[in-house]
């Protein structure tokens, strides 16, 4: 038996005759419509200094669901990071680090509840009030 091939066993006059034929395997392709592009941090133009923005996603390949995590590179200065989004969109903060979920929907990246599209994501730091 060949790889790739699979047998096709055929009876003429009760006498075996042996055949191959190809195989092949179909995959559905995913949709560039169902995925969206890997999500970038813009850096603030206001007076907060800038975080370290990260971004985890479910695949690779075909992005729909983001953790993005925001956070400052020295834990013992005790800043707040927090994740903005449109310049002016408070999504989260948190003491030292932060992090918000998103979901891709036809192409386009969503964060928060009412859905907010995102078009900039900023990771700010600030001093506890």
């Amino acid at each position: 038996m060949l790889l790739g091939f699979l047998p096709i066993f055929l009876l003429a006059n009760f006498r075996a005759t042996f055949g191959c034929a190809r195989t092949s395997s179909t995959t559905t392709p995913t949709t560039t419509s169902d995925c969206c592009s890997a999500l970038t941090q813009t850096l603030t133009s206001t007076s907060f200094p800038d975080g370290t923005m990260t971004f985890s996603y479910d695949s690779d390949t075909c992005r729909t669901t983001v953790t993005a995590t925001c956070s400052s590179s020295d834990s013992s200065l005790g800043l707040y990071a927090a994740i903005v989004a449109n310049t002016d969109q408070f999504l989260d903060y948190a003491e030292n680090t932060v992090s918000f979920p998103g979901t891709c929907t036809d192409g386009d990246w969503f964060m928060g509840t009412p859905s907010l599209e995102i078009v900039t994501l900023e990771c700010i730091l600030t001093n506890p009030s």
